[in-house]
C-alpha cells in the first residue's frame, strides 16, 4: 500500500509553475492594465474578433488567453469569476477543449496548416458560447500562411475569437497586427515577484530567506515563469535547512559577491599577487574566464552606482545587491574616477576574452593592466627608451644648442668675394686641431645593419613601447619569447601553435611589424615555434632598491651627453621610466657592456614566489620586465 501511494504522489506531482499557473482575473500578476481593459469588455459585451498579446517570456500572454476564454465560456458566463467546475472550464484548464483550441504556430506554420485552420472555422461551437483559437507564438507563421488568414481573421463567422500570442510582435505582418486589438504585456516587477515566491513558499512549506527570493527575482529578467521554475529547482534543498542567497547565486551561475570585493580590492590597492591568486580560486571552483569577466563588469556596475547615489539605498532596485552588501562597499571608500578606469580596463580585455584560445591567460592580463593604472598616469615626467647606442641616435634625443653669430665691427670692410674664396681655401688645407669639438650631426642614419651585442632586451622593449594596442602588446610581451636579434632580423618563439597562428594572424602581425618599422627600419620579424630546449633571451626584472625617479633619471642622463656627446650614455639598468603607454621602460648599459657591480648583485638576488602557478610565475616574469611591485 506504502509503495502504491508513492507511486501516486510521484506521478501527480506539478511543476511549480504549472501548478501555481493563473486561473483567473485575480490570480493574473503584475498586467493590470490588460486585466482592466479585458475585464471591461466581458462586462459591457464588446468582445472583439481577435486580439493580439504582447510581451516577454513567462509575463502571462497565454495564461491570459485562457482566462479570457474560460470566461466567456463559463456556464454562468460571461462573467469575471469563472465558476472552475463546468465542463467548458475543466476543459480548458486541461487544454482538451473542443470549442477552445490551442496552435503552436511553430510546428504549424505551413500554408496547408492555414487551410485546415479555415476549415475548423466554419464549425459552430459546441458547449460554449464561443469557439476560440489561440495560437501561440504566431510569429513563426509564414508568409504564404498569414496572407492565407486575412480575410478570415477581417471577417470570421459569427462568435469565433482569436488570441495570438507572441515574443516578437515586429516579426508579425502588419496587416495581421491590424486586424487584431493589441495589448503589450510589461516585465513583472521585482517586488510583485517576491511576494508571489513567498505566498507559494509558504504553502509549499519552503524554507528560503527574503534576500534568496530577492535573488532570484532579479535574475529572472521579469519573468514569473522563471523565478517558480528557479525556486521548484531549489524546494527540495529547503525541506530541512533554509535556503540562502548564496545558494542561489552558485545555482544561476554567479560568483559570491564577497569573492568580487575582494578582488576589486586586490587590484584596487595594487596587490597583484593576491589579485592572481584570487582569479586562480575561482578559476579552480569551475568558473570560466569568461564567466568570471561578465560577473566582474556587472559587479563594477553596481560600485559605480552606489558611489554616485544620493541615496544608495534606493540603487537596490536597479542592482542586484542587498542593504548588506551596499554597506561594504561604501566601508571600502573607493575614488568613484579609478573605479570607471578600472571597468574600461576589464572591458578591453574582454573583447579578447571572449575569442581568445586562452581566455585565463588574458582574464590575469585584464587583472595585470588594471592594478598599473597608477603606473601609467605620470605623464609629466616620461623619459622614452633610447633606442640602440649610436652617436647619431643620441644627437637626435638631445636638444642641441643654438650658435649664436658673432656680431661684426660696424667700421670693418666686408671682404670681396675673392678674398672669401681664398680664405675658404686655406682653411681647407690647415690641418684641424684634435681637442677642437667637432659638431655632432643630426641628420637621420643611414640603413645599416643593427648592433645588437647585448642590447637584445632593450630592442625589444623599444619596439613594444610603439605597440599602440594593450591587448597586443600584452600578447607579443606575455605570450612570445624572445629568442635572438641578428642579420636585422627579430626572431620571436611561442610554445604552442595556436599562439603562433595568433600572432601572425592579420589583427596582430600589422601592429607589431608597424612597430619594428618606426624604430629600426631595416629590421624584420621572423616567428617561430619553440620547444622548452630552445634557448630564449630572459628579460631581467628590475630591483626595486634601485629604482630612481623619472626627473633625476633625466637630469643623469642630459648632464653625460653634455659632458661627452660623442660617447653612449649609461644610465642605470635597473631605473624604472614611466614610458607615455605606462610601460616599464629600462635604459641598459654603455659601450663597454659594463654595468654596476651592486646592481648586478641586487639583480640575482631570489625573488620570492608567492601563490603563483610555475606556469603563472613564468608568465609574469615575461610581462616586459616588471610587473609586482614590492612592497
Amino acid at each position: 500500500m506504502e509503495q502504491t501511494s508513492e507511486k501516486s504522489a510521484q506521478q501527480s506531482y506539478l511543476p511549480l509553475f504549472r501548478k501555481y499557473r493563473p486561473q483567473s482575473f485575480a490570480d493574473i500578476v503584475g498586467q493590470e492594465s490588460l486585466v482592466k481593459a479585458l475585464s471591461n469588455a466581458i462586462e459591457l459585451n464588446r468582445i472583439a474578433n481577435a486580439y493580439l498579446f504582447c510581451g516577454p517570456r513567462g509575463t502571462g500572454k497565454t495564461s491570459s488567453a485562457r482566462i479570457f476564454a474560460k470566461s466567456l465560456n463559463c456556464e454562468h458566463g460571461p462573467t469575471l469569476t469563472p465558476c472552475q467546475k463546468c465542463a467548458s472550464c475543466v476543459d480548458i484548464t486541461n487544454a482538451t477543449g473542443l470549442d477552445v483550441i490551442e496552435i503552436d504556430a511553430a510546428s504549424n506554420r505551413g500554408i496547408q496548416d492555414a487551410k485546415d485552420l479555415i476549415a475548423k472555422v466554419q464549425y459552430a461551437p459546441i458547449n460554449g458560447k464561443y469557439k476560440i483559437f489561440i495560437i501561440d507564438e504566431v510569429h513563426m507563421l509564414s508568409n504564404d500562411a498569414f496572407n492565407a488568414l486575412l480575410k478570415t481573421f477581417e471577417e470570421p463567422p459569427k462568435n469565433v475569437i482569436f488570441i495570438l500570442a507572441t515574443t516578437e510582435p515586429h516579426k508579425v505582418l502588419e496587416t495581421i497586427i491590424s486586424r487584431c486589438q493589441r495589448f503589450d504585456l510589461r516585465r513583472i516587477t521585482t517586488d510583485d515577484i517576491i511576494k508571489r515566491l513567498r505566498e507559494i513558499s509558504d504553502l509549499e512549506n519552503i524554507k528560503i530567506t527574503d534576500d534568496a527570493l530577492f535573488t532570484i527575482a532579479k535574475n529572472v529578467s521579469g519573468g514569473l515563469r522563471d523565478s517558480l521554475a528557479l525556486l521548484d529547482q531549489v524546494s527540495i534543498l529547503g525541506v530541512k535547512d533554509e535556503i540562502d542567497k548564496d545558494l542561489i547565486e552558485e545555482l544561476l551561475g554567479k560568483i559570491n559577491f564577497d569573492v568580487l570585493l575582494n578582488l576589486l580590492k586586490n587590484i584596487y590597492e595594487q596587490k597583484l599577487d593576491l589579485a592572481l591568486f584570487s582569479i586562480n580560486e575561482i578559476y579552480s571552483k569551475g568558473n570560466e574566464p569568461r564567466n568570471l569577466a561578465e560577473n566582474f563588469i556587472e559587479f563594477l556596475r553596481n560600485v559605480i552606482l552606489i558611489l554616485n547615489s544620493k541615496n544608495p539605498s534606493d540603487i537596490t532596485k536597479f542592482t542586484s545587491l542587498v542593504d548588506v552588501d551596499i554597506e561594504k562597499i561604501l566601508s571600502c571608500h573607493f575614488d568613484g574616477e579609478k573605479i570607471i578606469k578600472i571597468l574600461n580596463t576589464i572591458i578591453e580585455y574582454y573583447k579578447e576574452i571572449k575569442i581568445s584560445t586562452n581566455p585565463y591567460m588574458w582574464m590575469e592580463l585584464a587583472a595585470i593592466a588594471a592594478s598599473r593604472l597608477d603606473l601609467k598616469e605620470s605623464k609629466g615626467n616620461i623619459i622614452q627608451t633610447l633606442p640602440p647606442s649610436s652617436v647619431s641616435n643620441i644627437a637626435q634625443i638631445q636638444p642641441q644648442p643654438k650658435i649664436q653669430p658673432q656680431p661684426q665691427p660696424q667700421n670693418q670692410p666686408q671682404p670681396t668675394k675673392p678674398q672669401v674664396q681664398q680664405t675658404q681655401n686655406q682653411t681647407q688645407n690647415q690641418p684641424q686641431p684634435q681637442s677642437q669639438a667637432q659638431p655632432i650631426q643630426t641628420q637621420q642614419p643611414q640603413a645599416q645593419n643593427i648592433e645588437t651585442s647585448g642590447n637584445e632586451a632593450q630592442i625589444w622593449s623599444t619596439i613594444l613601447s610603439k605597440i599602440p594596442s594593450l591587448p597586443i602588446k600584452a600578447f607579443y610581451s606575455g605570450v612570445g619569447k624572445l629568442v635572438k636579434i641578428e642579420n636585422n632580423k627579430i626572431t620571436l618563439g611561442f610554445l604552442f601553435e595556436n599562439a603562433l597562428i595568433q600572432a601572425k594572424s592579420n589583427t596582430k602581425l600589422p601592429h607589431l611589424n608597424d612597430a619594428i618599422k618606426s624604430c629600426y627600419p631595416n629590421l624584420e620579424v621572423e616567428l617561430i615555434k619553440i620547444d622548452s630546449s630552445t634557448k630564449t633571451i630572459e628579460i631581467k626584472k628590475p630591483s626595486a632598491s634601485q629604482n630612481t625617479s623619472p626627473s633625476a633619471t633625466a637630469q643623469h642622463v642630459t648632464q653625460n651627453t653634455t659632458q661627452n656627446p660623442i660617447q653612449t650614455q649609461s644610465v642605470n639598468s635597473n631605473s624604472d621610466i614611466d614610458a607615455p603607454d605606462g610601460e616599464s621602460q629600462i635604459i641598459e648599459g654603455n659601450e663597454s657592456g659594463e654595468s654596476n657591480e651592486s646592481g648586478e648583485s641586487k639583480q640575482k638576488q631570489k625573488v620570492e614566489k608567492k601563490h603563483y602557478s610555475p606556469q603563472v610565475q613564468d608568465m609574469i616574469e615575461q610581462f616586459n620586465g616588471k610587473i609586482i611591485d614590492e612592497e
